[in-house]
């Protein structure tokens, strides 16, 4: 249990961010099982309540928790920095029931662990002028609770109260909050990565090469590769405080030397121009495309010497008055270029400042027209289309060979968890759009596009903190084993996933999958290049839009002839599912095969519900029987029949199997979402999902 504490301290940064405010962090965690002892929730977890306080001084629960948060089996975590104006030793008494652990600069100064009623306890350490991180961790079984951080200043002979002014917190940060239980690493989850948690490593399949040459540090919001190799990519500082800029803060750069370069011999080149959020790129005709908050900007090369001679704002056809409009994608097919426009987000600031009326649930509050769509604009003549509505924050898009449109959406305000969708012209997809009066919007925010539709079902639900948490760039696998699948980017959880799609009932339908982690950052964009070779580009900011704190990189993932023991495929039959293996299981299709008995899978099954809440829970979690389980003669598939499976519904897999080879599998997860069931008469086929070019 200590390496696990030990191991999550770097939850807050060492280094103080650039902009603090007075306060400290508090997250609430449900855990809805037995607590006993001072541990954390898994990494990446997103809290059931994430508030800004400046003081520690909860003598009651509902103090603790507020008039409706969850009183028993929780954890609790206080974090942030104290600001120390005079240097000595500092005592200090944490009070708490239950359990709490007090660390100051990485270093345990209290353990006060078990089961008890309020009651303190001490201890000492010496502390220098200025800002020192620090972390309270509790857990709360049942009954009361309590958590008070007193000291004693140096020289001082008493306790007193540790006073708000001693407390900082990166400032405006987005508060992002998720209902259900959460992982809680008390030694008794019995999960590891890859098994309940977050894959750590680094995908086996790619060779990750990092491509950032000394002091280019980017935030990427956007790339795209020019004609002649060079890469386009886009930085910018990520500001999650609600305020509405009237300055750029984005940046182009032109890297050459990146295929077949590395790190050493990149050199890069930074563009004139400034841009708000700048998060999109793509390249038609050798001409730069740039999607930011206001429009699209165009850099032509009229002369074709690699010099950039012209920007332009090319097209203005939305309106971003938000700080949460962004401008998400880009892609082209046959002359049209694809982007998503998320909608606003309203905190405390902006509603006074902007005189919103009404009650706002789940930060969502009144937008002007367009907001929330899927759009495609055509190169040649400006001609602009929005094909569906009711996105909420799709942060990524990709369009197929076939003209299919992919579009990754955020949990939020009516997204109980982010989604894969598959998207069709005319269809609205969930997010109905705040409706509220205002000064900007007197007569109202204007409704998501086709909300006068029925919502339809994502392809893909991923649940949240179990397979992502902020999914951005989808992008169709061309070659390889998963050829016609999609890789799935990551930002919060971090890494790549992958996701297979099918068609049944003549809608899209499909599973998805852990493929891996262990990069620079959390990742934005993710995309192909000349050579065959992906590559990522990370960003992060404040709150909990990063993976662990980090907040850029550059990096190019090269496919290797590695063998990875993995779930290939997780198809619908009509009575249950079918799951076929990289490779076969060891014991093969015998009479006794390890395949053959159902107790080696676990099925469970859940639904959605969207709410303007923000997120929601898991309704009707269930276990579904296996009432049969049978293997393919080569021993790389099984056929799971459970006719208790229904529509609607997200169905979970766990397996743990091991290889001929006697390789464990890589993750032993993944997860269905069976809008519909096949049947003999209309059975599942296999979507290929083909890139453009």
């Amino acid at each position: 249990m200590l390496t696990a504490l030990v191991a999550l301290t770097l939850a807050i940064p060492a280094v103080p961010p650039a902009e603090l405010e007075q306060g400290y962090t508090l997250r609430i965690y449900e855990v809805n099982r037995e607590l006993d002892r001072v541990a954390r929730v898994a990494e990446d977890a997103t809290p059931n309540i994430d508030r800004l306080e400046d003081r520690i001084d909860f003598k009651e629960v509902e103090d603790l928790v507020g008039p409706s948060g969850p009183r028993n089996q929780i954890a609790i975590e206080a974090i942030g920095f104290l600001q120390i104006d005079e240097p000595g030793p500092y005592v200090f008494e944490l009070r708490c029931d239950d359990g709490g652990l007090l660390e100051i600069d990485g270093t345990r100064v209290v353990m006060h662990d078990g089961v008890h009623p309020p009651s303190p306890k001490e201890g000492e350490i010496e502390l220098d002028r200025g800002l020192h991180p620090f972390r309270i961790d509790l857990f709360q079984n049942g009954g009361g609770a309590a958590l008070i951080l007193n000291w004693k200043r140096p020289g001082s002979g008493r306790y007193e109260l540790v006073p708000a002014t001693a407390f900082r917190v990166e400032k405006g940060v987005t508060r992002v909050v998720a209902p259900g239980a959460k992982v809680y690493k008390d030694g008794r989850e019995n999960q590891r990565p890859g098994d309940g948690l977050p894959i750590e490593a680094a995908y086996p399949r790619f060779a990750v090469e990092k491509l950032r040459p000394e002091g280019f540090a980017p935030k990427i919001g956007g790339m795209a590769f020019l004609p002649d190799g060079r890469l386009v990519v886009s930085d910018f500082e990520p500001m999650n405080n609600g305020v509405l800029r009237a300055e750029t803060n984005g940046t182009l750069y032109i890297l050459s030397g990146v295929v077949g370069g590395t790190r050493e011999t990149v050199k890069f080149e930074k563009l004139p121009g400034g841009y708000h959020d700048p998060c999109g790129i793509v390249c038609v005709d050798g001409d730069i495309y740039v999607s930011h908050r206001p429009g699209i900007d165009r850099l032509r090369d009229t002369d074709k010497d690699g010099v950039f001679e012209t920007h332009e704002e090319w097209a203005r056809p939305w309106i971003g008055d938000n700080y949460h409009h962004f401008s998400f994608g880009l892609k082209e097919k046959d002359r049209w270029i694809y982007g998503t426009l998320s909608t606003s987000i309203y905190f405390g600031n902006t509603i006074e400042k902007e005189g919103v009326e009404g009650e706002l649930i789940g930060l969502n509050g009144p937008n002007p027209p367009h907001r929330g769509t899927l759009y495609r604009i055509n190169v040649d003549t400006k001609e602009i289309e929005f094909t569906a509505g009711g996105f909420r924050t799709p942060n990524g898009v990709e369009v197929t060979a076939d003209g299919r449109a992919f579009v990754t959406d955020n949990q939020g305000a009516w997204m109980p968890a982010s989604k894969l969708n598959a998207v069709q012209s005319g269809r609205f997809y969930g997010h109905f759009n705040g409706r509220q009066k205002s000064r900007i919007y007197p007569e109202g925010g204007h409704a998501s596009l086709f909300s006068e539709n029925p919502p339809s079902p994502p392809a893909v639900w991923l649940p949240q903190n179990e397979i992502a948490n902020s999914p951005t760039t989808p992008l169709a696998i061309r070659e390889g084993p998963f050829a016609g699948q999609m890789w799935l980017a990551e930002l919060t959880l971090g890494g790549i996933n992958r996701v297979s799609l099918e068609e049944v009932a003549g809608e899209l339908q499909g599973c998805a999958y852990r493929a891996g982690n262990g990069l620079e950052g959390g990742v934005q964009r993710l995309i192909e290049g000349p050579d065959g070779c992906l590559y990522a580009g990370s960003i992060g900011s404040g709150g909990n839009w990063n993976w662990r704190d980090t907040r850029f990189g550059l990096e190019r993932l090269r496919p290797t002839e590695a063998k990875v023991f993995e779930i290939a495929l997780v198809t619908a039959t009509p009575d249950g599912l079918e799951v076929r293996f990289t490779e076969p299981v060891r014991g093969g299709a015998g009479a006794d095969s390890w395949l053959r008995d159902p107790k080696n899978f676990t099925l469970r099954q859940w639904r959605y519900e969207a709410t303007p809440h923000y997120g929601g829970p898991k309704i009707g979690d269930e276990e579904v029987e296996i009432v049969e389980a049978v293997p393919s003669k080569r021993g790389d598939a099984v056929v799971l029949r459970a006719p208790g499976i229904k529509a609607g519904r997200v169905v979970y897999l766990r397996t743990k199997p091991v290889s001929e080879s006697g390789a464990e599998i890589w993750s032993t997860e993944a997860w269905y979402t069976m809008n519909a069931k096949p049947t003999a008469q209309s059975p599942a086929r296999a979507y290929v999902a083909r890139p453009i070019r």
